[in-house]
């Protein structure tokens, strides 16, 4: 069955058709601290990139950073990777700015990631409503955003945008990007509108470095249980859930967490949880990790402990499974097949349940660890050599632009 609406089917053969896509992204590389969005267009540059030109205009800085990247033109378009990239200072991202970017360009197709994204996002809309740029393809991937476990942090203002968005037509005639059929869904749902103008390309994932797995050496015999959390600290990805779950395990462990903190309040609740777990829960705050270096990282431990309230696709599982390490995450990301696949279990973020699969694992016998490792590398490989994924990508960048389709 097609990825694509009927009415987008019939595209281009490969190779003969070369266009040009105006990407935004607030976050984009060098930047790695607004986690998934970056990876995601990243990689989508990167395999498509010598069939399809990709400019994008994101910001001169990574999420939350006051300083922009050093050695940064803002004037020029810059080689990153197989994109050309635009960085913009923050203030000078005006709705005259992004009529110039695209008047200079004139792509074939507008591409935003983000549907709240009120800088590069809204502004591109409005534009486009009110006439102030020319009539260019819009497809727009919210990246989970519309996820019900998403929606349900700052519901109230996130529904009043969605319906003033919705009243003042900002997003008519827009092709959507969904990565799964969920959250081809979540968009349905959340916009009111036919599943015929949904897309759906499943993110496109990142090999591991050579001989990443290898780094992995067992815990020594009565050593605690090693366990992570690496992503933005912020409420969306639940480490409060994570450390109210530990709390609860009875087994001796090690919980060492990575990631920007994102959210300083919410910051504030997790050290709090933090001062009153057990003494057999050993907790650590180990700081941001680039993306370089995450592999690294990944094979000091014996799971990765990730009970996200929301993904629509979840970047970070993928690579942790990709150099062997279990994952215990909930079920609201695209890998509910965790335990089929014997890499790990994708539930329902409960403490308690959570808890239960910690100290479950803590019993495995260096057999069971290294039957379940070898079980994620296999899942993993399987998912880089899907040569599906990249296809659908390429086929819903063409739908979009609506190339040879009338």
């Amino acid at each position: 069955m097609s990825i694509l609406p009927r009415q987008y089917r019939s595209l281009p053969a490969r190779n003969q058709i070369i266009m040009k896509v105006l990407a935004f992204n607030r976050h984009y590389l060098p930047g790695f601290k607004a986690g998934g969005p970056i990876r995601s267009l990243a990689n989508m540059a990167e395999a498509l990139g010598d069939e399809i030109g990709f400019f994008i205009g994101t910001l001169d800085r990574d999420l939350g950073d006051t300083e922009p990247y050093p050695q940064i033109d803002t004037n020029a378009w810059i080689k990153t990777g197989k994109a050309e990239v635009r960085y913009f200072a923050p203030g000078n991202v005006s709705i005259r700015a992004i009529r110039a970017l695209i008047e200079e360009l004139r792509p074939d197709c507008i591409y935003l990631n983000s549907f709240f994204d009120p800088i590069f996002s809204l502004r591109v809309l409005v534009a486009r409503r009110i006439g102030l740029t020319p009539r260019i393809p819009l497809l727009l991937a919210p990246r989970g955003e519309f996820s019900l476990g998403a929606l349900t942090l700052k519901s109230l203002r996130k529904l009043a945008y969605i319906k003033g968005v919705s009243m003042c037509g900002l997003t008519r005639g827009v092709m959507w990007h969904a990565s799964t059929v969920i959250e081809a869904d979540d968009i349905s749902r959340s916009m009111l509108i036919d599943s015929s103008l949904i897309a759906v390309g499943s993110d496109l994932a990142t090999a591991p470095p050579a001989n990443a797995a290898s780094a992995w050496k067992p815990r020594e015999s009565g050593r605690p249980f090693r366990l992570c959390f690496l992503s933005r600290i912020s409420p969306k990805k639940n480490l409060t859930g994570a450390l109210r779950a530990v709390g609860l395990v009875k087994a001796s462990v090690i919980f060492d967490i990575y990631g920007p903190k994102e959210d300083e309040a919410y910051w504030a609740e997790c050290q709090k949880l933090i001062d009153e777990l057990p003494p057999h829960v050993s907790v650590t705050y180990r700081g941001e990790v680039a993306h370089q270096d995450i592999a690294s990282v990944f094979a000091c431990y014996d799971l990765f402990l990730f009970p996200t309230l929301g993904e629509n696709y979840g970047h970070v599982i993928f690579e942790a499974m990709s150099v062997g390490l279990p994952v215990l995450t909930s079920d609201q990301t695209p890998w509910n097949d965790l335990r089929e696949a014997g890499a790990g279990w994708a539930i329902a973020p409960h403490p308690r349940s959570v808890a239960a699969c910690i100290d479950e694992a803590a019993h495995w016998t260096l057999a069971e660890q290294s039957a379940t490792r070898a079980a994620c590398i296999r899942y993993a490989a399987l998912i880089l050599q899907d040569s599906q994924s990249i296809e659908q990508n390429r086929q819903l960048l063409f739908a979009a632009a609506r190339i040879g389709v009338q």
